[in-house]
């Protein structure tokens, strides 16, 4: 027979099994138990919230770029840009010979000549972000497939399923591959499409995808150091959110000013030159691969010729010191936008293309000079975005709500509500009392031989705020210890894994902070499992530290920046929160009287013994 204390401890288990299947509703309630559970017991403590604002954050070192508006009737404006330098480490000679070479010449090899190489096409490429995944690997992402999870299904309606399409080397998102009036399943001459070719998915533009903008590219004129001279030059130098270069002046050329729209078509490359064993088929109209969509625009080719292709061999592009200090890199605006759209671009894969011809000695295969020719050839060299890379927020219009929230938690008052963008806005939480100290009701439950069996802080989305328009509400928030960043312990102690392809930020999902949702599927609020950080301080005396919370774009991604409140106080924050810009409006723990049953709360679960 088992002993009361091993009843406790499989009871508990029970419970955290139960809880920890459901990850879309509320779930955590003494409700959701029946009378079998009589020993289990409930009991709600308050937490306290102060509102908290970033001066700045830091923003270098980043997988993304932002560049946008978003409009918020609460929230205000955020408008982004972004400053990165260029990456030179892998730029090579252009042509087919080095500056040297050409300009030594050989005696033993007559193809060393000048190559006058002539700048044709620049572009500056910004790529999205997208998804390709195919679950039943049928050749049809998810999104566009009929059923993601059966190949037999049949997307295009034309009879054929997707895997017999792919197989077959017709487009199975299209009755008639090859638009010649004849059905695919009719077809026995198809030509013209390249199995090559690729839909996507494109993720993290938010707002209306059709808008159009002014995109702006200019030199920058302003030295970004990668290390920080103040230490020695032993530490990476922080930028941050505030660092707008171009408002203070350090602009030079304009590469770039035009309105633009968005085109999430594949961009075809094709052949620069004919392979000449191939005589019946001349390459030169052939698509050679596809570049994943993106924002293409023309640069100015008369700089990109004088300042990088005709310093061929000079000691300016030698190396990348030497070209930061030559070339300092690029800042990329966009203003004038007819609608609200937000765009996170991929800065790891963001490039300049350098289209351009040169002189080429053709041979022809043999050794009679007679038939030799020059030619010009055609050649592309890229130079990557990369080194520094700032991504630049201002943030303005913000409701006087907010304002009075933090003049308030300034005040050490704690706030009715709570606001929360990653970027600029973020909370300070005290468990149990207002000072940390031990509150009466948890000195009464620390006297007492009790399990914990489980611990919750609850949230709840202010519905006035956001009336009804939760498309960009985030998806996961995060709670951290506010003094140094670091995670808590059940943050470190949640191994769960969603497996689902198509889930992003979903991991650790006992420990909780994802958008949570009623039974009509309506959006109300978030929830946190802090069983063993709150079971540590009932128990075992540990430390109640305050706890920070904000948002997270990963929630694997525990790396740390830094944050400003003020001018000189310093605060290290989640890497994650500064990538996702869009607000959340949570009551606090000071509601108005209507509000009294969503204040932020936290339900501890146990049992005595």
């Amino acid at each position: 027979m088992f002993t009361k204390r091993v009843k406790k401890i499989l009871l508990s288990l029970l419970i955290i099994s139960t809880s920890s299947c459901n990850k879309d509703y509320y779930t955590v309630g003494i409700e959701i138990y029946d009378n079998q559970f009589e020993d289990l017991k409930s009991k709600s403590f308050p937490v306290f919230s102060y509102q908290e604002y970033f001066e700045k954050v830091q923003t270098n070192l980043t997988s993304n770029v932002h560049l946008g508006v978003y409009n918020d009737d609460f929230f205000g404006q955020i408008n982004s840009s972004f400053i990165s330098q260029l990456d030179v480490s892998s730029l090579q000679s252009f042509g087919a010979f080095s500056q040297d070479q050409e300009n030594e010449g050989s005696t033993e090899d007559i193809r060393v000549i000048n190559e006058e190489e002539q700048v044709t096409a620049v572009y500056l490429d910004l790529p999205f972000f997208n998804n390709t995944i195919d679950s039943d690997n049928d050749g049809v992402i998810d999104l566009y497939d009929a059923d993601p999870n059966d190949s037999s299904s049949d997307s295009d309606n034309d009879g054929l399923s997707d895997i017999v399409e792919l197989q077959s080397g017709t487009n199975p998102l299209s009755q008639d591959t090859d638009n010649d009036g004849i059905l695919d399943p009719q077809d026995t001459e198809i030509t013209g499409y390249n199995l090559n070719s690729q839909v996507y998915e494109i993720d993290s533009l938010f707002g209306n995808r059709n808008a159009e903008f002014r995109l702006k590219v200019y030199e920058l004129t302003y030295y970004l150091n990668s290390l920080d001279p103040s230490n020695n030059f032993e530490s990476i130098k922080e930028y941050f959110s505030n660092d707008d270069f171009y408002e203070e002046g350090f602009y030079g050329r304009e590469f770039h000013n035009d309105i633009i729209s968005l085109n999430f078509d594949e961009i075809p490359v094709l052949y620069f030159e004919d392979d000449p064993l191939t005589d019946d088929v001349n390459e030169l109209n052939e698509v050679n691969y596809f570049e994943t969509p993106r924002i293409r625009v023309p640069l100015e080719k008369e700089f990109f010729q004088r300042e990088i292709l005709d310093k061929e061999g000079t000691d300016d592009l030698t190396n990348q010191l030497n070209f930061n200090n030559y070339f300092k890199g690029l800042i990329i605006r966009a203003d004038s936008f007819s609608d609200d759209l937000y765009m996170l671009l991929d800065i790891l894969n963001a490039r300049i293309v350098i289209e351009y011809s040169y002189n080429y000695y053709n041979g022809n295969g043999t050794d009679d000079v007679l038939d030799d020719v020059i030619e010009r050839k055609k050649k592309s060299t890229v130079i990557p975005l990369g080194g520094v890379t700032i991504n630049l927020y201002n943030q303005n219009g913000y409701n006087q709500e907010i304002v009075n929230e933090i003049n308030s938690s300034a005040e050490s008052i704690p706030s009715k509500m709570i606001y929360l963008n990653g970027t600029k806005f973020f909370s300070k939480l005290k468990l149990f009392s207002e000072d940390n100290s031990i509150s009466p009701d948890l000195n009464t439950l620390k006297s007492k031989n009790i399990l914990v069996n489980e611990a919750n802080l609850m949230l709840y989305i202010d519905e006035n705020i956001h009336r009804s328009k939760y498309e960009y509400l985030p998806k996961r928030l995060y709670l951290y210890s506010y003094d140094d960043g670091e995670p808590i312990e059940d943050y470190q102690k949640d191994f769960t894994i969603d497996y689902n392809q198509a889930s992003v930020n979903s991991n650790k999902y006992y420990y909780g902070g994802l958008l949570q949702y009623d039974s009509n599927n309506k959006p109300i609020g978030y929830k946190f499992n802090v069983t063993n950080h709150v079971s540590n301080i009932i128990i075992h005396d540990s430390i109640n530290i305050d706890l920070g919370l904000t948002l997270t774009s990963d929630i694997e991604n525990n790396f740390l920046r830094s944050g400003y409140l003020t001018s000189s106080k310093r605060l290290r924050i989640p890497d994650a929160s500064v990538s996702l810009p869009f607000p959340v409006a949570l009551f606090g723990s000071n509601p108005k009287q209507q509000d009294l049953s969503k204040k932020l709360k936290l339900e501890i679960l146990y049992t005595e013994y």
